[in-house]
């Protein structure tokens, strides 16, 4: 049986105004687990497989899949904070849709992707995500 562990804790870079929360999802056994997903008005940034996407407010409860073994990191966006990572897109564009970031930051998506390659675990990981929105407020 897949055992599945998640943790979230306040940004460190990032004022609290924009990110909610730092997180990490472990999945450990050789199945994946199905995990309920809440809508909750965010937009988070995922680091996942090796992969960064942008998890579009949910508009509707879902199961997310993981795999065995798998490690998710994320940031958390608050409601109304998603133009950090979107620019001029509006958010209904990425409602219910995990879009790869290259999408918004071509430039940025594979520095960062090499920096999280790099990360001494998840909890590291999404320490990195947080620097990374950090640098993306104004001013």
């Amino acid at each position: 049986m897949a055992v599945s562990r998640y943790a979230e804790w306040r940004p460190a870079a990032a004022p609290d105004r924009y990110v909610a929360c730092l997180w990490v999802r472990e999945t450990d056994g050789p199945r994946g687990h199905g995990q309920l997903i809440v809508p909750d008005g965010c937009v988070d940034l995922v680091w996942r497989e090796e992969r960064l996407e942008l998890a579009g407010p949910d508009r509707g409860p879902r199961t997310v899949r993981t795999g065995g073994g798998e490690t998710i990191a994320g940031v958390r966006l608050r409601p109304g904070a998603a133009g950090l990572l979107l620019g001029r897109v509006p958010v209904a564009e990425v409602c219910d849709r995990q879009v790869p970031l290259a999408e918004f930051h071509p430039d940025r998506a594979d520095r960062l992707a090499e920096r999280l390659a790099r990360a001494g675990g998840p909890a590291d990981a999404a320490r990195v995500l947080d620097r990374f929105v950090s640098r993306l407020l104004p001013g």
